[in-house]
């Protein structure tokens, strides 16, 4: 009898412990929010296999389009940049940074992507986070990269986004509206799907 009180009970306590620890999993914040998380962050390079192939999100039509927060920073050439100014053209905004093993896999495909569009309505900003001039540049000459890069060393605008791993990908319509967001490398083909969401 005490052998059959003590396995009920035990059960008992298993049950809430599983009912516990799933509530706790699905209320945790979704990896593909949009909105800010506040500063104090760790950044950390997020692995995705440039092979692997993932839905782009924002196909959805009922995703809610959010506004993308404008912001003005520099470029390798000194000159500023707002997301402002770049109304009426599709963006493609990464954030990224030299010591990330992914985002560096992932720059051979966007510098093929800004090949193939260099021509079009589509602008690549490629925005580094917390490092400077004297770090980045001889990165990107190195490896003959041609499309824009952007310095955030401070990581004010990084921390605006909510980028807390990288690479992080934003898919910005002709409006200025975040359609959709991939957190992770990608290769050219995802890209492109993505940027197919922003097609009106």
């Amino acid at each position: 009898m005490k052998k059959s009180v003590l396995i009920l009970i035990t059960s008992i306590i298993l049950v809430g412990v599983s009912i516990y620890t799933v509530s706790t999993y699905i209320s945790s914040p979704s990896e593909n929010n949009t909105s800010a998380e506040g500063a104090g962050n760790s950044i950390t390079s997020q692995s995705n296999s440039n092979n692997e192939s993932t839905k782009p999100i924002g196909i959805n039509p009922s995703v809610t389009k959010t506004k993308a927060i404008d912001f003005t920073l520099k470029d390798l050439d000194g000159n500023e940049v707002s997301l402002s100014s770049l109304k009426g053209k599709k963006v493609f905004l990464n954030f990224w940074a030299t010591w990330c093993p992914p985002c560096k896999a992932e720059m051979p495909e966007i510098e093929k992507l800004y090949q193939e569009t260099k021509d079009s309505d589509l602008v690549i900003l490629a925005v580094d986070i917390g490092e400077n001039l004297n770090t980045v540049k001889p990165f990107i000459d190195e490896n003959k990269y041609n499309f824009k890069v952007l310095l955030d060393s401070d990581q004010s605008v990084a921390t605006q986004y909510g980028i807390s791993s990288i690479p992080t990908s934003y898919f910005i319509d002709t409006d200025g509206n975040i359609i959709s967001k991939h957190v992770g490398g990608m290769n050219i083909e995802q890209m492109k799907a993505y940027i197919k969401t922003l097609d009106k």
